[in-house]
């Protein structure tokens, strides 16, 4: 009977686990896209690759701002399906200062998906900065806007 209780138990605290990292990714997806996801499928509820144009026009136009916000802009992908997407690639390269990152939003302020993008990149980098990675440090951020948006960070092993 011992040994069917100590199973129980067992399996007790692995549901416990999976229940615990099942809340946290959802705190952390909250904390990284948040606000933003709700605005991001607002702009794309309609079908048109004329967004997906105005977007790729938009961060084109912002690469200096984008630059400044302690990242590098790899590329773009988009995807002309139903719906259409665009998807984005930055390389973390630094953190700056919130001072600096208010004048960022000041700067973009009327550009709704530059604006987008920096929010989404300063999360990803407050999220890094939230979890320890041990060995890992933050290498690139890819955000995805469309219908279903999404922000993904990757980590690499640091350098010795």
């Amino acid at each position: 009977m011992a040994e069917e209780e100590r199973s129980a138990s067992l399996l007790d605290k692995a549901k416990d686990a999976v229940s615990n990292v099942s809340e946290k990714i959802v705190e952390i997806k909250d904390d990284v896209i948040g606000d933003e996801q709700k605005a991001i499928m607002d702009e794309f509820k309609e079908n048109s690759i004329g967004k997906v144009k105005q977007v790729m026009e938009e961060i084109n136009n912002s690469l200096g701002i984008i630059t400044k916000s302690g990242y590098e802009f790899k590329g773009i992908n988009v995807s002309l399906g139903l719906p259409p997407s665009v998807g984005t690639a930055f390389h973390y390269k630094k953190d700056i200062p919130e001072a600096e990152r208010i004048t960022l939003m000041e700067e973009a302020k009327d550009r709704r998906f530059v604006t987008m993008i920096l929010k989404c990149l300063f999360k990803a980098g407050d999220f890094y900065h939230s979890i320890k990675m041990g060995d890992y440090t933050l290498d690139g951020v890819s955000i995805t806007l469309g219908l279903t948006p999404g922000v993904s960070v990757g980590f690499k092993k640091k350098s010795a």
